[in-house]
């Protein structure tokens, strides 16, 4: 077993994760992060077997990567797939262990990012005709996204008859074939009525019955609706406008609208655990505190020296 290819082995695992029923983004974003593995293997003057996978042969890595000067972000991406390969080669019984078990995951800076802002989304609105086929589908894509935080790939991917608008709610097949409900506020309803009655082209092809259509009938991809944000927020002023910034905004306001506890907000984004949605209670929080009125431990206090302080008195006289 010690001697077996690993690219091999890698490919066998993105096989797995097919059967499994992975998302293609899924299963080519392992198989990516594994082959750098294989490379720095093969660059380092190490064969590229299984004996390799090893917790000095991925820290040597891993400190490579970083050096390197790739984001912590990707560093930590590149270990959480090569963790998971690892877990699975036990599963499979190329391995007696888990020989990355006690490889820890390299931390990644918390950064504070600001929502939204509604003179930002005004000025998002007013950058687009209503009345236009257009305008009014991309108003109304934007103020779904807002209104329910749905990853980019879900709303591409959302069929006509999976918009429950008359009852509220969307049915979302979210990450991992995992499907759920999430709910659509009265404004978001109006938008969608608005563009499915009046503006929707007639789907191309019976395959074609998604929700969101470019004009000739066809299903708007992702990579169309990201498109469309960079030139959108360009023209409006709000460069910084993108589909993930949205669901970001959305998680953020559902917390400090107290929309609801961070368990329906796990549920509603279609998260396995709670380490996601915990970031947004600290950005939501953060919010609170620049927006929100904060209660200072001193001024309840109420020290009755500092309150009535003569030197203001002395000060103010000496000023005039």
């Amino acid at each position: 077993m010690a001697e077996l290819d690993l690219t091999k082995l890698v490919s066998h695992f993105a096989q797995s994760n097919k059967a499994e029923a992975k998302s293609p983004k899924t299963v080519s974003w392992y198989t990516e992060m594994l082959f750098d593995f294989v490379k720095f293997l093969r660059s380092s003057g190490r064969e590229a077997i299984l004996a390799e996978l090893n917790a000095f042969s991925v820290r040597d890595f891993i400190i490579r990567e970083q050096n390197r000067g790739l984001s912590p972000y990707t560093v930590q991406g590149k270990v959480r797939a090569l963790k998971a390969f690892s877990s699975w080669l036990l599963a499979d019984g190329y391995t007696s262990e888990n020989v990355l078990s006690n490889i820890k995951l390299p931390r990644v800076p918390l950064k504070i990012v600001e929502p939204l802002t509604p003179p930002e989304i005004d000025l998002l609105i007013s950058a687009q005709n209503p009345l236009t086929a257009i305008g009014c589908r991309d108003i109304a894509i934007l103020v779904t996204l807002l209104d329910t935080g749905l990853r980019l790939s879900e709303l591409s991917g959302l069929h006509l008859y999976d918009a429950h608008t008359e009852e509220g709610y969307l049915k979302i097949m979210g990450k991992g074939a995992k499907e759920r409900l999430v709910p659509v506020g009265a404004l978001a309803q109006k938008m969608l009525w608005r563009y499915v009655f009046h503006f929707r082209p007639q789907p191309a092809t019976e395959q074609d019955n998604y929700l969101f259509l470019t004009l000739d009938g066809r299903r708007l991809s992702s990579n169309a609706i990201r498109l469309i944000f960079e030139r959108w927020g360009r023209r409006a002023g709000v460069p910084r406008l993108h589909a993930h910034l949205c669901r970001h905004t959305y998680a953020t306001n559902f917390l400090t609208q107290q929309c609801g506890d961070v368990l329906r907000l796990k549920l509603i984004l279609g998260h396995n655990s709670l380490e996601m949605v915990n970031r947004y209670v600290h950005f939501a929080s953060a919010q609170d505190m620049i927006h929100g009125r904060v209660s200072s431990p001193v001024d309840r206090l109420g020290i009755k020296m500092l309150k009535g302080y003569k030197i203001d008195r002395i000060l103010k006289r000496i000023s005039n």
